[in-house]
């Protein structure tokens, strides 16, 4: 079984976990931190989550920005506890992540940050016939 915890500036990762939450259910092994949002020292809590966690279970931390303030307090926890640290996280990612069902190696995290990764596009406005309706581009 993995575990998840999302940390990030301010209250995105407590947006990730509600989105996680209301699209798959599935948040029994997610826990976040929202960073910054008050005077008090959050790496204290991770810290405490982290050291306390079930050495059964591969831990994931995501972070929001890589080189933020968030990612290098968490690379430097790396040195003193065993988890995998992911940065740039998007929705997706957290979706694969969660959903995945066997235990999450490097390679399978890697392979799931490229498929993330995919999903930033931008959309160009689809050219119709002027004939063309509604309905047409649902069909």
């Amino acid at each position: 079984m993995n575990s998840f915890l999302i940390i990030t500036h301010s209250t995105l990762a407590e947006g990730f976990y509600n989105s996680t939450k209301f699209l798959s259910g599935l948040t029994t092994n997610v826990k976040f931190i929202d960073a910054y949002v008050d005077e008090s020292d959050w790496t204290k809590e991770a810290e405490e989550i982290i050291s306390n966690q079930d050495k059964e279970k591969q831990l994931i931390v995501l972070t929001d920005i890589y080189g933020g303030s968030v990612n290098q307090k968490m690379t430097l926890m790396l040195t003193k506890y065993h988890f995998m640290l992911i940065t740039g996280v998007n929705l997706p990612l957290v979706l694969s992540l969660v959903l995945e069902t066997q235990p999450l190696t490097k390679e399978k995290c890697s392979n799931l940050v490229e498929e993330a990764r995919k999903q930033l596009q931008i959309i160009e406005p689809i050219k119709t016939n002027s004939d063309d309706t509604d309905s047409d581009f649902l069909s």
